[in-house]
């Protein structure tokens, strides 16, 4: 459980785990260096509490989320692990079903789960009741070819032997699809159980990332995170990509660069056009793609900064 200045849902978070009906457990809170209450909020319940199970780390300096699960990672003892951010729970029987679902011969499970909105609303994800591996979870609904993950990082439960094995952790320089990076890689070597069970609640906050507006910057990091999943596919698992997959990463690679180009920084979408070329004329050779994304890619493969800069108007 990273921690980072969350002084109001930590103890609900904390005691969904205490309450879970599964007992055989242990707790790592990291601290990442919270500016308000939090350390000192959490300490009195540990202290309180008494529970050997619950483990607390208070870092000096901030490292950021992905550098604390991964911590937490390689300070666990466990055979299994799973994540949970200090501001969302678990619903009590969480860690039983995840456990009884591992035990029908998988290696990572995950189940649905509740959007928590301020307001107190809940909203049941989308989740396509998959078991199965990265090709798997690839949808090209309406030609745009692209991965979509039916769960998000506090509703899943891993062998960590296989995350040990492939030097499977979150990219501590990302600050945008570290955790799509760690699943994407995973999915790569194992296939997925999916428990039916809603029982993890992913609270929502008006101020977190996801609500906010992207920039070149924040568009950048998907493309870091593909690129990294490629490097992850060819030096350690040795092997081609499938056919669906590229087609996932020349979409996602046009489709980024044109979102760049459309927020007004023609300069950078030049740049990255010249870094792609090979990819953006793939794209436009596939004719499983929008006949109109295909034209706009071959006016972008003639690089003139004049046409990109009528095109971002369109």
């Amino acid at each position: 459980m990273p921690l980072y200045n969350n002084e109001k849902y930590v103890i609900e978070a904390i005691q969904s785990v205490i309450n879970q009906t599964y007992k055989d457990w242990e707790l790592i809170i990291i601290n990442d260096a919270s500016t308000d209450n939090s350390k000192f909020v959490v300490q009195n319940f540990l202290e309180k509490e008494k529970d050997n199970r619950l483990i607390f780390i208070d870092l000096k300096e901030n490292k950021g989320v992905s550098f604390a699960r991964n911590l937490g990672m390689r300070k666990a003892k466990g055979e299994y692990i799973s994540f949970l951010d200090s501001d969302d729970f678990w619903d009590k029987e969480f860690l039983k079903l995840s456990y009884l679902k591992l035990k029908e011969n998988y290696k990572f499970v995950y189940t649905n789960f509740y959007y928590l909105y301020e307001s107190n609303k809940l909203k049941k994800s989308y989740c396509c009741n998959k078991n199965g591996y990265l090709n798997d979870f690839i949808s090209n609904a309406k030609s745009r070819y692209e991965f979509i993950f039916p769960f998000c990082v506090g509703c899943v439960v891993i062998e960590k032997n296989l995350l040990e094995i492939y030097k499977i952790n979150f990219p501590e320089k990302q600050f945008l699809f570290e955790d799509v990076l760690f699943f994407a890689e995973l999915l790569c070597i194992t296939k997925s159980g999916f428990v039916e069970n809603t029982m993890a609640y992913y609270r929502q906050h008006k101020e977190s990332k996801t609500h906010e507006k992207y920039t070149s910057e924040y568009y950048l990091q998907e493309l870091i995170y593909l690129n990294s999943l490629l490097i992850f596919i060819d030096k350690i698992l040795k092997r081609e990509i499938s056919g669906n997959m590229k087609k996932v990463i020349y979409y996602r690679t046009y489709r980024i660069i044109w979102r760049i180009i459309k927020s007004g920084d023609v300069d950078r979408g030049i740049e990255l056009i010249k870094k792609y070329r090979k990819r953006l004329k793939k794209f436009g050779n596939i004719k499983d793609f929008k006949w109109n994304d295909r034209l706009k890619c071959k006016i972008f493969l003639l690089n003139n900064k004049f046409l990109l800069n009528l095109l971002k108007n369109i």
